[in-house]
């Protein structure tokens, strides 16, 4: 039976406690009518949300998220229903972020001239400074860009999860890539779209340029941030942080959320951006705080409170 609930547009969950946050959210969007909006106001990245929808509700909501400033983040969900005679790669794009408001033309033409590839995990989709021709979209799996320095180390930019969008600005500029983009834990698969469609497409669809001008200018702030906190914050700090995104937030030592549980401590220095046998010594130290707990050489357990206060300084 349809709920008769009225479901709120926006839900700011600041001010909750942490492990009362999902339970606001969920009933929201279990009220949300087809094609309804929510629109979610927290204070960190919404990484642990992001995988429990994934976990309760696949491929049934549109997830979107933006970074305003230092404590606010938004996110939108979207229900998203399956029309009948729609295809699955339809509706996958219908979820996706980047043409959550674009017109139908758009959608046809997308879903016309997309194609799907499948990779490994630790494949390498495209290299950096690389003439790539197309737009992708992740349709499962993560992604990550990583580029590699003049001294040889390679750092990670940015994840492109689920959903989400890469090769942004060599469609829109028409230079070679920034970084290149690997898969990371687990296969993925990424729906390609010829450059010259996708700029075709823009020019006459302003939603679809809006987003996708969106997404770069998103980027390009946690860029900043990234450099900024590489500069100033000490490798424990970092380390902290880039495990965060993957703890639960029930208060005290809870499971470590995917794919934390299979990540290599070369892969969280790629994150963290540093050596890893520094990434080593920061595990330690902060296996030693009580903010993690390891089995079998991976992070199993994480206490989000002890990591905050480590990533604080």
């Amino acid at each position: 039976m349809a709920s008769t609930k009225q479901a709120p547009s926006r839900l700011d969950v600041r001010s909750l406690p942490l492990a009362e946050r999902h339970g606001p959210i969920l009933s929201a969007l279990e009220a949300l009518t087809d094609g309804a909006t929510l629109t979610v106001v927290t204070d960190f990245e919404p990484r642990p949300l992001r995988l429990k929808l994934e976990l309760l509700f696949p491929e049934q909501y549109l997830f979107g998220q933006r970074h305003f400033g230092i404590a606010h983040w938004e996110i939108t969900l979207r229900r998203v229903p399956v029309a009948p005679g729609m295809t699955p790669l339809g509706a996958f794009l219908r979820r996706c972020a980047a043409l959550a408001d674009a017109d139908a033309e758009t959608l046809a033409l997308f879903e016309e001239r997309g194609s799907e590839h499948r990779y490994e995990p630790g494949a390498t989709i495209v290299e950096q400074d690389a003439q790539w021709p197309y737009l992708g979209l992740v349709r499962s799996g993560t992604l990550a860009n990583v580029m590699a320095s003049t001294v040889g180390r390679d750092q990670k930019l940015f994840d492109i999860l689920t959903g989400e969008t890469f090769g942004i600005v060599e469609t829109l500029d028409g230079g070679r890539t920034v970084g290149r983009i690997v898969v990371t834990a687990s296969p993925a698969s990424v729906v390609l779209f010829p450059r010259g469609i996708v700029l075709g497409a823009m020019g006459r669809d302003a939603a679809l340029a809006r987003a996708l001008t969106t997404i770069c200018a998103q980027r390009t702030r946690r860029l900043a941030e990234r450099y900024t906190d590489q500069n100033a914050q000490p490798a424990i700090a970092r380390v902290a942080a880039a495990i965060l995104p993957y703890a639960a937030l029930d208060p005290g030592m809870t499971p470590s959320l995917e794919p934390l549980r299979r990540m290599t401590q070369a892969q969280l220095a790629l994150t963290a951006g540093t050596a890893k046998e520094v990434t080593a010594r920061a595990i330690a130290a902060l296996e030693a705080a009580g903010a993690i707990e390891r089995a079998h050489g991976r992070i199993a357990r994480t206490d989000r409170a002890k990591l905050l206060v480590m990533v604080s300084g």
